[in-house]
């Protein structure tokens, strides 16, 4: 059985096109490439369609660095509490007030979604954000976690590198990719610098899988070429 296909007719061949796709898209989310390119619709059609395509291109390396950037951050609570830790005292009572009680709300809905008993800590891992594992690397937890257990979930990171610089460099990656999931203008964003940023975490934490991650999805024009 074949699968039927849909003809899609090719953008902005003309000028009524060129208004109907404004249209779609909406005034208002084209008026910063508008802007950009000093109110050329066809330029700023041409610099919308590079943000898209630039910012699936991140995808990857942003999904590389998250894994490894929470799994590291993971080992690190396992030695500085248990490998309960989602349910440690000491661990919940390092937590603010209020970040508590969204962790332990959140926590129990997975359980009701599991069942009892059969939510493990590896559930919990997967179930949080970015924001939860970049929160983890602030100052709060430096002398809780990070004094003794930062070389180890960073094993290859350079000497100069320490937890302040880890939190700022995912900092700055959970605020393009909160811009990409948003689909938000990425024009004042330096994306190669980024994709190296957030391949060192990776790098720091496995050079083998950085150099996977590198080889399979490469820093490439989809960033680098914008119109």
């Amino acid at each position: 059985m074949t699968t039927p296909t849909l003809s899609v007719k090719p953008a902005a061949r003309t000028a009524a096109d060129l208004r109907a796709l404004q249209e779609a898209i909406s005034p208002a989310r084209l008026q910063t490439y508008l802007r950009q390119t000093h109110y050329n619709a066809r330029r700023a059609l041409a610099l919308y369609e590079w943000n898209v395509r630039a910012g699936a291109a991140l995808l990857p390396i942003l999904q590389a660095n998250e894994v490894a950037l929470r799994n590291a951050v993971h080992q690190a609570l396992v030695s500085a509490f248990d490998a309960r830790w989602p349910i440690s005292g000491g661990f919940l009572r390092s937590l603010p007030a209020r970040e508590r009680a969204t962790f332990e709300a959140e926590t129990r809905k997975l359980q009701a979604r599991i069942g009892t008993g059969r939510m493990s800590t590896g559930d919990v891992v997967a179930s949080q954000t970015y924001w939860f594992w970049v929160f983890l690397l602030t100052s709060r937890f430096q002398s809780r976690v990070w004094n003794k257990h930062f070389a180890a979930a960073f094993p290859y990171a350079p000497r100069s590198v320490d937890r302040a610089v880890v939190h700022a460099r995912c900092e700055s990656i959970r605020l393009l990719r909160n811009r990409i999931a948003h689909h938000e203008p990425l024009l004042k964003y330096d994306l190669p610098g980024a994709y190296q940023r957030a391949l060192s975490i990776v790098r720091w934490i496995s050079p083998v899988k950085a150099g996977w991650v590198a080889d399979r999805w490469p820093l490439g024009p989809e960033i680098t070429s914008r119109p």
